[in-house]
């Protein structure tokens, strides 16, 4: 049983959330993939740039997905990263020149990429 507005799991039995008041459910509605693996259409993704940086990652995740804007960071792993793995950030051609605008006000250690944010 789950709560199907924060998301609790609840062991059989039970009928209602404890913190949200609202009656548990068989099973969570599937929800629309955000983030770095959210793909809405067909659009070619390009590479923008590469880090080996983890604080580059969060800072490029936390950037987008507060836009709304799909990408997809290849080479990264549930748990994060390989250490020494580069991560290379994907967006859609379309997006190319938002998500320039988006990472031009952020600090990155990235090691290279196909456009320098930092200038215009």
């Amino acid at each position: 049983m789950f709560c199907p507005k924060c998301k609790a799991e609840y062991r059989p039995g039970f009928t209602r959330c404890s913190d949200c008041g609202v009656d548990l459910v068989d099973r969570l509605p599937e929800e629309p993939r955000t983030g770095r693996s959210r793909r809405t259409d067909s659009s070619k993704l390009v590479p923008i740039l590469r880090t080996h940086d983890r604080s580059d990652v969060l800072s490029i995740k936390i950037a987008l997905d507060s836009e709304g804007v799909d990408y997809i960071l290849q080479g990264e792993i549930m748990t994060g990263f390989r250490m020494g793995d580069p991560v290379v950030l994907l967006v859609r051609e379309e997006d190319i020149h938002r998500v320039k605008e988006l990472l031009s006000g952020i600090k990155l250690n990235y090691s290279s990429q196909t456009f320098n944010p930092n200038r215009k």
